[in-house]
Formats: structure tokens, C-alpha cells, sequence
């Protein structure tokens, strides 16, 4: 007996069994008072006709005295059987509007609801544990590609269904404790079509319960958590949780591209902000001396970084314990450190701001951190600026300072996330392409801005399987040639070209990058490109029809039915006899 059916049960019994004790009562009267027949002989109701006459009575419809007019007995019996049994159905219909509003029911009704819808449930799905503004953007990803997800989320105020209707596929949420064991088997974590699990509660506690009780009752699932503090993402990794994002890390590592090549900084920026990004021009990095202001976790990681390349940095911070902190680990560098705000302008000339190249404001708090740009810009306005955005609500405050980069740590998790989930291939890609030149970024960013120009770059992935591309997968057992030309070939012209770049071919553990035209397209491939949406719905025609296949490799338009295969057949056959044989 599952806890709704129970509830109903233990909180109704007593109106029930009143309920029945009336009717057996009323009943029971009426079939033992004597009444009279047309003929004057004595006559009793049977326990048929009893049982109909009190239940349109308890009602008070009243059809009458039937089969034959009451005795006076009978009608006595009769009016005190009626408020009898109204005053037992308004008893048992006050506790069922009492248990309807039991907020504990309420939770149940909702509970079986939930469960109902994903044990319904046959597509691949995801579980996304925590619907705060970077969940959000994860379940707008994943169902953008019509992916199913379920929402966990423990704060009422953060599950707002209004926006979970906008989505494109119907996701199934609860307000619960996802880091408790029942309530992720109640979202389906045992099932074999739940592919991944995403931890983005706002405690990298919870985040860790989640990924050890997610790999407990489902080893093979993809686990992805969000986490801020060093310890725990090793414990994390420790317990074999697939990918750990750390917005302060993947935020360094951008920022050491942009030192080291502003294009590559492009690509990535592009690449992982798609779709939902236009391409953006190159920043330029520039060295001399800086400023941190806030030296928590987000100024822990870029510090470490400047220092790492030789970059004078000054650090201001506010708390002396801070402030003793970093003397115990940078001795040669403790007189570097400043004890203040830096939203004042006589602590930041005292850094030095006047002559600096660069500032990154970097504490917890938004206020500051805007006070700290607009003072800094109104003693130096040639700066290179560098904004934490703590809360998502002052996008718009953030972006009217200016700044060159701005951390905003819900946007950087969700990329990571969208690209491990939806793309894999993006992260090595992005890997691999760390090890390029600068000449090598310029090309590809050329390459890219061709082919996108003004419009959101979109980024897909292509496996050649029998049910990702069935028509490509079918010509490779027939033991045709394909090459990644005849893939990116437009199936409308012979003459076009599929505007789209194929980043990343993959065959087995070896790994291409930029392949050219003439790579050999072999069974259980995997390819990235980059283009637009419509380049991958044109590319879809290809890989799963037949005929375009065909066209893109002959140029040659085939007929798909089975009449027009048939008389396209007749046709060639009577121009292959009309042509002259040659002579001798």
C-alpha cells in the first residue's frame, strides 16, 4: 500500500465506518418496521428495496414511497434515518475537505504525482539536482536539444513552474532533499535511462552527498558537481564523480588563455557560449602592474596565476586574518599587501592605480566590487578591468561598467556543464586546442567568423551510427567510400557547401583536429562541427536519407518511390541500348 492510499485510509476510517453504521441502521429499520400492501396485508421492505429507498433519501432527492405508500412507523423511521445520514455525510465530507488541505497530503498527492510521471518516463533523461539560476540554464540546454531532465530543488522560491513550462520538453520536478538516498530512487536514479546526474545546490556539502549516493545506487552513471572549495572536489574525485566544475578554476584557465593568446580566448569563449552568444571581438590582455582587490577563493586563483607569470600584484583586503594568512605564504611578498576596502580612492593610489595596467575586483560583494571599478576607472581610465559578479540579478549593472572580463560563476558553471553533457567533444577539443599558437587561433577564429558571421554559433556533434546516421551507417557496411566532404556537401546544390567547420574527428582513441575534406569516414566515428542550427537540420537530411546521400556523392537525383525507382531504372536501361557501340 503505497503512503497516499495509507494516508486516506488511517485519516478516514472513523467517518467511513459511521457512514456505514448509519446506512446498516437505516437499513435495517426500515426492513424490520411492518408496512402495509394495496391489498391491507401487513408487508416488509426487502433488503433490496430498503437499501434504495434510504439512499435516495439520504440524499434528498425523494422519488416517492415506493412500492407501496409508508405506514406512519415507516415515515417516523424515514425522517430520522434522513437527518441521521446528513448529519454523518457532512461529518465525512468536512474531514475529506479537512484532509484535502493537509499540507502533509498536499505533499503526498504530490510525491505519487512525481513518481507516477518518472516511472513513466522510457527516453534518456538527466537529474539535475538544484534549480538556482545555473540550473536553470543546464535544463534550458539540455531540453533546447530535447533532452529530458528532472529538477530536484529544496527552496520553494527557486522552483518556479512558470519558467519550467516555457521549456521545450515537460520537466518533471519535486521540492525535496536531493542528497537524501529515497527521494533520488524516487527520481529515478536506479532507472536504466537515467544518463546523468548534475549536483548545483549551493553547498559543495549537499553537492558531495550527492555524487557518493549517486554512484552508490546507479555505478554507472554520469555524475557532474559543482564545487568551490578545494577539499571537497578532491573528495568528489575521489569517489569517482565523472567532472568536477570549479567556476574559480575554469575562470583562471580562461584567463591564462587570454594572456597567452587572445584568440584562443575567442574560441573558447564562442565555443562554450553557444548558443546562446553572438561572436564577440578579441581582448587583449595587458601586462604591468596590477591590482587585486579580494583575496578569497576567486582572488586565491588569479593571484597565484599573475604571480605564476611574473606580474607585479598588489592585494587588497579588508581582513587582517587575510591578511596574515598571505604573509605566512608569500614572505617575500607580504609588503604587497594593503589592509582596506579599495572602493576608496586613497587606497587605491596607494597600490598604485595611477600607473597600473590592470585591476580585478574580486570580493563577495557586488557594491564594492562596483564601487572598486568606478573609483579606479575615474583615477585611470585606460585600465584593464576585471569584475566578479556575485549576484545574477546585476547582469545589467555589471555589463553598463564596461568591464573587459567579467566572472559571472553561475554562467561559467552552466557552460562547462552544457559542453560535458551535450558535447563532449568540446572539451577536448578546447583541451587539444591549448597547445596551439597564436597562428594557429587566428585561422581557426577566420574560419569560424566565415562561416557563422552574424548569427549565434551553434555546436553539435556527429557519431556515425546506425541510429545517429543511418543512411552514412548503411553505405559503410555496403562498402561505399565516404569522405567528411561528402558529409559537409549541401543536399540541395551540388554546387554549395554546408556552411559549418569540422572542429574535432575522432576514430577510436585517436583524435583529429581541423580535419580536411579527404578524411575517411569509417563506422562509430564522431566528429564536431561548428555552424548554425540550420546547417545541422540541412546535415540531418544527409546522414539519414538515402537518396540525399547518394546525391551528395553522384550528383545525381534519385527517386525515392518504389514506382519512380522502377521507371527511373527503365530509362536508364533504354539509354544504355540506344548507345552506339564503337567501332573497331
Amino acid at each position: 500500500m503505497n503512503l497516499l492510499t495509507s494516508m486516506i485510509l488511517r485519516r478516514m476510517r472513523k467517518p467511513f465506518i459511521m457512514l456505514i453504521a448509519v446506512y446498516n441502521i437505516a437499513i435495517l429499520g426500515m426492513i424490520l418496521i411492518p408496512g402495509v400492501d394495496d391489498q391491507g396485508n401487513p408487508w416488509h421492505m426487502s433488503i433490496f428495496h430498503a437499501f434504495y429507498f434510504v439512499s435516495y433519501t439520504a440524499t434528498t432527492i425523494g422519488f416517492g414511497e415506493i412500492p407501496y405508500p409508508l405506514s406512519d412507523a415507516q415515515r417516523l423511521w424515514a425522517v430520522f434515518s434522513i437527518y441521521t445520514l446528513v448529519i454523518a455525510w457532512l461529518y465525512a465530507i468536512g474531514k475529506i475537505f479537512t484532509l484535502i488541505q493537509d499540507p502533509h497530503f498536499k505533499d503526498a498527492v504530490t510525491s505519487s504525482r512525481f513518481k507516477r510521471t518518472v516511472r513513466s518516463m522510457h527516453e534518456p533523461f538527466y537529474l539535475v539536482c538544484g534549480l538556482g539560476e545555473t540550473g536553470y540554464e543546464v535544463v534550458t540546454a539540455l531540453t533546447e536539444e530535447h533532452y529530458r531532465a528532472i529538477v530536484i530543488e529544496n527552496n520553494p522560491d527557486n522552483l518556479n513552474e512558470i519558467r519550467l513550462h516555457d521549456m521545450r520538453e515537460f520537466v518533471p520536478n519535486i521540492i525535496g532533499d536531493a542528497a537524501d538516498a529515497l527521494q533520488l530512487e524516487d527520481a529515478g536514479i536506479k532507472l536504466p535511462n537515467c544518463k546523468g546526474v548534475i549536483a548545483l545546490t549551493a553547498t559543495d556539502d549537499v553537492n558531495l552527498k550527492i555524487a557518493i549516493t549517486s554512484k552508490l545506487l546507479h555505478p554507472n552513471v554520469k555524475v557532474v558537481c559543482r564545487s568551490e572549495l578545494k577539499e571537497y572536489e578532491e573528495n568528489m574525485l575521489s569517489f569517482g564523480t565523472d567532472h568536477v566544475v570549479n567556476p574559480y578554476e575554469t575562470f583562471a584557465t580562461m584567463f591564462e588563455m587570454l594572456m597567452h593568446s587572445p584568440s584562443l580566448h575567442l574560441i573558447y569563449d564562442w565555443l562554450t557560449g553557444a548558443p546562446y552568444t553572438h561572436l564577440t571581438d578579441p581582448v587583449y590582455f595587458r601586462y604591468g602592474h596590477w591590482i587585486l582587490c579580494g583575496y578569497g577563493r576567486f582572488g586565491k586563483e588569479l593571484y597565484k596565476l599573475l604571480v605564476e607569470h611574473d606580474i607585479d600584484v598588489t592585494v587588497i583586503d579588508p581582513s587582517l586574518d587575510v591578511r596574515d594568512e598571505f604573509e605566512r605564504h608569500h614572505v617575500e611578498n607580504k609588503k604587497n599587501f594593503i589592509v582596506g576596502t579599495g572602493f576608496d580612492e586613497k587606497t587605491l593610489r596607494q597600490a598604485g592605480v595611477d600607473k597600473s595596467a590592470g585591476i580585478i575586483a574580486g570580493s563577495n560583494n557586488d557594491s564594492n566590487n562596483l564601487s572598486i571599478i568606478m573609483t579606479a576607472r575615474a583615477v585611470n581610465p585606460d585600465l584593464f578591468v576585471v569584475a566578479r559578479q556575485n549576484i545574477y540579478n546585476n547582469y545589467d549593472l555589471y555589463t553598463a561598467t564596461h568591464a573587459n572580463l567579467i566572472m559571472r560563476p553561475r554562467e561559467i558553471t552552466a557552460r562547462k556543464i552544457r559542453a560535458v553533457f551535450l558535447n563532449p567533444l568540446l572539451v577536448d577539443y578546447l583541451k587539444l586546442a591549448r597547445n596551439y599558437d597564436e597562428e594557429w587561433a587566428n585561422v581557426t577564429v577566420s574560419r569560424l567568423s566565415a562561416v557563422v558571421g552574424k548569427n549565434k554559433p551553434h555546436i553539435w556533434t556527429v557519431e556515425i551510427t546506425e541510429k545517429s546516421s543511418p543512411a552514412v551507417a548503411e553505405a559503410l557496411e555496403l562498402g561505399r567510400f565516404i569522405n567528411l566532404g561528402h558529409i559537409t556537401q549541401d543536399p540541395a546544390s551540388r554546387y554549395l557547401k554546408l556552411k559549418c567547420v569540422p572542429l574535432l574527428h575522432q576514430c577510436g582513441e585517436q583524435q583529429t583536429m581541423m580535419p580536411n575534406e579527404e578524411l575517411a569516414i569509417k563506422p562509430n566515428d564522431k566528429i564536431l562541427f561548428c555552424g548554425t542550427r540550420e546547417i545541422k537540420n540541412s546535415m540531418y537530411v544527409t546522414l539519414s536519407v538515402m537518396s540525399s546521400l547518394n546525391y551528395v556523392m553522384t550528383f545525381r537525383d534519385e527517386p525515392e518511390s518504389f514506382i519512380w525507382r522502377l521507371m527511373d531504372r527503365y530509362m536508364h536501361k533504354t539509354e544504355r541500348r540506344r548507345v552506339p557501340r564503337p567501332k573497331l
